[in-house]
């Protein structure tokens, strides 16, 4: 086993136990985790797949489109609605690249519009798992505004949806973290 593959494999088993967890803080370092995994310039899935060449697709459900007619809501996040597995019964499955996944509007503030990527480097540079930061953008500090007024299921907005994307990511990995762990 190479020293990327150990760091993989103990990478998705933080990510694991930090689901688990109900202490915010602990979840907040899941956007690193995802951020090391995927978004950084040397991805450690790259550099573990690069044996492997395992093709990963990310299964996920997509969010209701609205009538062509219908105003652009003023706060709509999709939660656990992105895993297929804790969607509402009956919601379609979609299988999507890496960048279709990445690119998926998970949260709606006002007028803009957050990806899975903004949110994870959202909670990685701004709200700390990474860089304590402060919001930069009007984007960054109109997301930031909802977290601190709108709670989903006890957690600021973005963080909860972290959990989620988590989900999805995890059983995206499965068959390249089956590959490592036999290497």
């Amino acid at each position: 086993m190479t020293e990327s593959e150990a760091l993989f494999l103990r990478t998705l088993e933080d990510i694991e136990r930090r689901l688990g967890q109900t202490d915010p803080y602990e979840i907040l370092f899941i956007a690193a985790l995802i951020r090391k995994l995927f978004l950084d310039d040397f991805p450690l899935v790259d550099q573990v797949n690069r044996n492997h060449k395992i093709k990963l697709t990310f299964e996920t459900t997509l969010p209701i489109e609205l009538p062509k007619d219908f105003p652009a809501p003023s706060f709509w996040t999709v939660q656990d609605g992105l895993d297929p597995d804790t969607a509402i019964p009956g919601k379609r499955r979609y299988t999507t690249s890496r960048d279709q996944f990445f690119q998926t509007v998970v949260t709606i503030v006002n007028d803009h519009q957050y990806s899975v990527r903004e949110v994870v480097l959202f909670e990685a540079n701004v709200m700390g798992a990474v860089h304590a930061g402060s919001p930069k953008t009007d984007k960054e500090h109109a997301l930031k505004q909802v977290d601190s007024t709108i709670a989903v299921g006890g957690y600021a907005s973005s963080l909860r949806q972290l959990q989620a994307i988590a989900r999805v990511v995890l059983k995206t990995l499965s068959p390249l973290r089956a590959a490592a762990s036999a290497a």
